[in-house]
């Protein structure tokens, strides 16, 4: 595969000089959709062109080979993950190269930085293509691995809320790894915060799964508002406290049918009453979708 190869593939992309056409392959594997695609890519030979990046911030690392690049007329070289944003202009020249690639959709990526951050009117922008430091640079690397791995799984690349949360996963790595243009010093208080409130919750949530407990109880002993708290789960979990406060306490009832004795008197609805469950069909749809099976099979078995 070569220069038309190319051509299709970026579309707007300018190959130039092939050295030795008739040796020179090309090939791709791609994975994911407009919001997040994974490609790992094996240019054999030498080559070198252009490619305007469209709608999309791709983060390009390096494997093998070696590679001579410009994002906008400035230089760079080197080992490490390099980011391109949309509507730059990138040349690059290459010989016997092979990179993984991630492309993350510039609408969801902002989406998720927005929630990150806290900021419902941040524009997303880096400051430069390279990683912050080398530790941020391998960080972004093994959760490019962790993500590819997961997103290639044929029993796990189909369920929609898992590739939800590699996304979110991603994103976030990047967003740490990259320079992100404005008051870096506001945005790591904000994130500091976030953690902090995060992990105050997570604990308390766990201690008092069994109380009727609120989101205003909750919110209150982690010390922020429900809106921040509400923000701080979706940064560090991709979803609401409600949605896991159920994820535990479903949990917590998974286990109950599990040690429960039905000649004893237990039943399927006492046992979803208990962990705040109170409609028998909605509980048997989220036990069926968390463990595969009715709850009253768990129960019997």
């Amino acid at each position: 595969m070569g220069n038309e190869a190319l051509q299709q593939v970026y579309a707007r992309a300018r190959m130039g000089r092939v050295a030795d056409p008739g040796t020179f392959r090309y090939s791709q594997d791609v994975h994911g959709d407009t919001d997040l695609s994974l490609g790992r890519m094996h240019f054999h030979g030498t080559v070198a062109g252009h490619l305007v990046q469209q709608q999309a911030y791709s983060v390009i690392a390096p494997t093998a080979g070696s590679l001579r690049w410009e994002i906008d007329d400035r230089p760079g070289t080197g080992p490490h993950p390099f980011l391109l944003q949309p509507g730059q202009h990138y040349y690059g020249e290459s010989q016997g190269l092979s990179v993984d690639s991630a492309n993350l959709g510039a609408d969801a990526l902002e989406e998720i930085a927005r929630t990150v951050y806290g900021d419902e009117r941040l524009t997303l922008g880096f400051g430069a293509p390279h990683p912050v430091s080398a530790q941020l640079a391998d960080y972004w690397q093994a959760t490019y691995t962790y993500v590819r791995h997961t997103l290639t799984d044929p029993a796990t690349a189909g369920i929609a809320l898992l590739r939800a949360e590699l996304l979110r996963r991603l994103a976030v790595a990047t967003l740490e790894a990259f320079p992100l243009a404005g008051d870096p010093h506001a945005r790591r208080e904000t994130v500091a915060a976030r953690q902090a409130a995060y992990t105050a919750a997570v604990e308390f949530l766990h201690a008092a799964v069994s109380l009727p407990i609120t989101l205003e109880d909750v919110a209150r002993h982690a010390g922020v508002s429900t809106v921040e708290l509400v923000r701080a789960f979706r940064t560090h979990a991709g979803l609401t406290p409600g949605a896991y406060l159920r994820g535990v306490r479903l949990a917590a009832a998974h286990q109950d049918l599990v040690a429960a004795d039905p000649t004893a008197g237990d039943t399927v609805g006492s046992i979803a009453a208990r962990w705040g469950f109170p409609h028998p069909g909605d509980f048997a749809r989220r036990h069926r979708a968390a463990y595969g099976v009715h709850p009253s099979h768990t129960l019997r078995h």
